[in-house]
């Protein structure tokens, strides 16, 4: 017994040891896949988020962050670049003509390698297995392995790790299941059995979320990695629901972000101040030490850098060609739509095979039942300019653009949106049309293969696939 205390106290020291011998800090970020703000410690009350909950009281919690992309691919590559997606043409959503990197433009991992940091990216359900990237750049070998116990000794490292949930398909918490009748509905969607089903399981897979994210703390405290590892945890872009995920609404673009800092911030503090994904970036830099590139747009957030706007950025995503920019100062959203003569909704195999909401819509449209507001989503097409009182109409129902009253503000942020973007759009290139056809193609071919799968013909009509819905969701 004697010699087994000895060795367990021997293995303590040594890994103590191993700790104070590692001066650098260790960087995580934890990235959840569609991730919005339904979380408790961001004040919904019908999710149980325990394990981001005890982060944000021994972190930071940012109230108004935003990714500046509403969709995976150019998102995640906008963030590991540290760049706006326009500036390194990886907008179009997993675009099939990949170029490398704009010169002198390099992910964040070649960074951090150069500093001698292990980087790595794993599945948080399979560390042992290569997590997602979804980067619209060419490249290779991003990563030096899946999981920080491959590194060196005392090497120091910046980690990723992906958890897939809550993006859909949604998936079950047998242990805290959401009763679809108790639970509060966003104001942008009309109040029906259905959006309601949809939204419990959407909780549902966030409280899956949770739990790989009390599993990721519960091994680094028993590896004593916790006091030197600065952990970043935050989604991808916003919620994946119809006006929300590839749209430039608030619930596209709205993301949580928690950071832990050992020693440096003070635990439970709550920010309001306007952060962009692209922060993370060059905020893990400055934590590490390492000098930001000057030509990287993101700014050091716990370092005192403050933004007076967030930008949103939309292109194509799968088969829905698009071309739609936004800025907000927190207080007021301006959309440019840049393709006006488009409706809202435009063909999405996407979202036509995984959205309820999309077929619902149509249907309750044609039958007369989609009533105002939310029969505005149904226009053939959209006016230019959509501008939003975020204080007043958090659900951005009220288009003000053409209002007299609110015309000074729209001129200054259309002009500082215009002015931003030549600059970071000046080297912009198109999407050959060969390539966007094949985009096409393969959504289609998405469509179809789900279909199938969903046991329905290829040519169901909406009210095959809203009794499909019906049949999975209202039992």
């Amino acid at each position: 017994m004697k010699l087994k205390m000895i060795i367990i106290l021997l293995s303590i020291l040594w890994i103590d040891l191993h700790i104070s011998a590692q001066k650098k800090p260790n960087i995580l970020w934890i990235n959840c896949d569609d991730l919005g703000r339904e979380l408790t410690c961001y004040g919904n009350p019908d999710v149980y988020t325990p394990n981001m909950d005890q982060l944000a009281k021994e972190g930071v919690l940012f109230k108004n962050a935003y990714s500046n992309a509403s969709v995976c691919s150019a998102s995640r590559s906008s963030q590991i670049t540290g760049m706006y997606p326009s500036t390194i043409n990886c907008l179009n959503h997993r675009t099939v003509d990949k170029q490398p990197l704009p010169d002198g433009i390099l992910p964040v991992m070649e960074i951090f390698r150069r500093e001698g940091y292990f980087c790595t990216n794993g599945w948080a359900h399979a560390m042992n297995q290569k997590g997602k990237e979804d980067y619209n750049f060419a490249g290779h070998d991003f990563f030096d392995g899946t999981d920080w116990n491959q590194r060196a000794q005392g090497q120091p490292f910046f980690a990723q790790i992906q958890i897939h949930e809550p993006h859909r398909t949604f998936v079950r918490d047998q242990e805290n299941p959401v009763n679809p009748d108790n639970l509060t509905l966003p104001g942008c969607y009309p109040n029906h059995p259905l959006l309601r089903a949809d939204w419990a399981m959407y909780l549902e897979s966030v409280q899956t979320a949770d739990k790989r994210v009390g599993y990721i703390l519960k091994r680094l405290k028993e590896e004593n990695l916790l006091d030197n590892t600065i952990i970043f945890l935050f989604g991808d872009h916003g919620r994946p629901h119809l006006r929300d995920k590839q749209w430039l609404y608030e619930g596209g673009l709205q993301i949580p972000l928690i950071i832990r800092y050992p020693h440096k911030a003070k635990a439970g503090t709550q920010r309001e101040d306007l952060i962009s994904l692209i922060d993370v970036t060059a905020s893990s830099l400055a934590y590490a030490g390492i000098d930001i590139p000057k030509n990287m747009h993101g700014k050091d957030i716990l370092g005192g850098k403050k933004r007076n706007y967030v930008y949103g950025f939309r292109q194509r995503c799968g088969d829905a060609v698009d071309n739609i920019r936004s800025i907000s100062n927190g207080h007021y959203k301006l959309i440019w739509n840049r393709m006006p003569a488009l409706p809202y909704m435009q063909l999405t195999s996407y979202k036509k095979l995984q959205y309820p909401a999309f077929t619902l819509y149509k249907i309750m449209d044609k039958n007369g039942e989609l009533k105002a507001p939310y029969n505005q989503f149904m226009a053939k097409s959209r006016p230019e300019f959509e501008l939003y009182d975020l204080s007043n109409d958090p659900n951005e129902l009220n288009n003000i653009s053409n209002n007299p009253n609110y015309q000074n503000i729209l001129k200054k942020l259309r002009k500082k949106l215009q002015n931003t973007l030549i600059s970071i759009e000046n080297n912009t290139v198109q999407e050959s049309p060969q390539a966007t056809i094949k985009a096409k193609q393969g959504s289609h071919l998405f469509l179809l293969k789900g279909l199938k799968k969903k046991g329905l013909p290829e040519d169901a009509s909406d009210e095959e696939i809203l009794q499909h819905w019906e049949k999975c969701l209202l039992k």
